[in-house]
């Protein structure tokens, strides 16, 4: 995979201690605006670690292609994103 990508979170969110994300690496795609999506890059409670940039739904999804041909699973719940 190549293109910007973007950190978002370090500690856990809904916590009050300092957790850190855990160590898993999971990947989701999340819905934008005019047929764009991102791809995420989460731990197993779905805190996510990194975002892609904006992309076509068809972008996202070969790049999510990629991240599974590599091993990384898909996450099937919801995504936590500081916003």
């Amino acid at each position: 995979m190549a293109g910007p990508s973007y950190p978002v979170l370090f500690m856990k969110t809904g916590r009050t201690d300092w957790t850190p994300v855990g160590e898993e690496n999971l990947y989701s795609i999340i819905d934008g605006k005019n047929n764009t999506a991102a791809v995420v890059i989460c731990d197993s409670d779905g805190n996510t670690k990194a975002m892609s940039s904006w992309l076509s739904r068809e972008d996202a999804a070969k790049s999510a292609s990629i991240l599974q041909s590599r091993g990384i699973e898909r996450f099937k719940g919801d995504v936590k994103l500081p916003i």
